[in-house]
């Protein structure tokens, strides 16, 4: 048996082979291809199915083409290989062509399922497209430069030199603006703040309106609207207010006159505390007898609001509750002319009380 199959071989298979056995060998390679092809996808697209996101049904219709270009060259190749006509000149365009074809699916796949998939669907990270077009420049051409070398033997040094020293001229020319950029990414990897949170940084406080690559802009208590490059947010001291959830403290100062009893003091600013509906009744306020003075006494009292934009008339409102309380209490507030504004160390010891 294997001496017919021996000799089978060597009579129909002896190179170059005629044109009927060359041509029905690259029929049978692109049939079996296209089978194969016709399968892949099927399965493919019935995995795709089971899944939420619709990048994967983007995927497929993006690698159809190219996998059949890449079935077409293949029984190409083995129709020129039989024959022998002229494949030693078109050797090196066949195979690059079908070695940048499988980068290209490569590629692509990598593309989608990093960028889309991971970071957009898993993060909730939105990478701009500069970024996904400037990571997909490197790779293609990264790939085109290795297959030029592999095939044609080319030296690539001087090439590959050159477009070092282009990318450093580059990465100089661009430095503060890739800083930002690389920032603005550490900053969504790790999201510190969220879109709509009330953060402090660099003296600046407000809420966060949008969340860019290269800066991040809030809107401040006055209305306006300030660009922060992301750079100085990632090298500076942040305070989010709206974190670890969006109840935020605050402490106010209520000087009381040196005649008013501490308990009676307390009743009132309590009676006040329910008066005002933005103060949260969970955490509870807290009242803090702060400094008693010759003249005055000095009362620091902690209270909670639902949102740090709402803080403002929260302390205003309670100003004006406790003034009302302290008055029906038959208390009253110092004198401003003696109840001056002194050191916040007493402040500072009730916050971290």
């Amino acid at each position: 048996m294997s001496d017919r199959l021996s000799s089978f071989l060597a009579t129909h298979l002896t190179l170059p082979a005629a044109w009927p056995a060359s041509i029905a060998a690259a029929l049978l390679v692109l049939i079996v291809g296209m089978l194969a092809y016709r399968w892949t996808f099927q399965v493919l697209a019935g995995l795709a199915t089971r899944t939420l996101t619709a990048l994967d049904d983007v995927l497929l219709v993006r690698m159809r083409p190219p996998a059949r270009l890449l079935v077409i060259l293949a029984a190409t190749h083995v129709l020129f290989a039989l024959r022998g006509i002229g494949f030693e000149s078109v050797r090196g365009v066949v195979t690059a062509v079908e070695l940048l074809l499988v980068a290209y699916l490569v590629i692509e796949t990598a593309e989608t399922f990093f960028f889309h998939w991971y970071l957009q669907e898993r993060r909730q990270i939105r990478v701009p497209a500069v970024v996904r077009h400037l990571v997909l420049i490197i790779l293609y051409s990264a790939a085109l430069l290795s297959v030029l070398g592999t095939v044609t033997g080319m030296n690539l040094l001087p090439l590959l030199a050159t477009s070092t020293v282009v990318t450093v001229v580059v990465g100089l020319a661009l430095q503060d603006t890739l800083g930002n950029l690389f920032s603005g990414l550490a900053l969504h990897i790790e999201a510190p703040f969220l879109h709509g949170d009330w953060i402090l940084v660099d003296g600046l406080e407000g809420k966060v309106t949008h969340l860019g690559w290269r800066s991040t802009h809030i809107l401040t208590l006055s209305g306006d609207v300030v660009a922060i490059p992301n750079a100085l947010i990632a090298r500076g001291r942040l305070q989010n207010y709206s974190a670890p959830d969006r109840h935020t403290s605050r402490l106010v100062e209520i000087p009381v006159r040196l005649s008013a009893a501490p308990e009676a003091v307390e009743a009132a600013l309590s009676a006040a505390f329910t008066a005002v509906p933005r103060i949260l009744a969970d955490p509870a306020p807290k009242i803090w007898l702060v400094a008693t003075t010759p003249l005055f006494l000095r009362y620091v009292v902690k209270v909670w609001v639902a949102d740090f934009g709402h803080h403002d008339d929260a302390e205003s409102d309670l100003q004006k509750a406790a003034w009302h309380a302290l008055r029906a209490a038959d208390l009253h507030l110092a004198d401003p002319s003696v109840a001056a504004i002194t050191s916040t160390g007493e402040i500072a010891a009730a916050r971290r009380s």
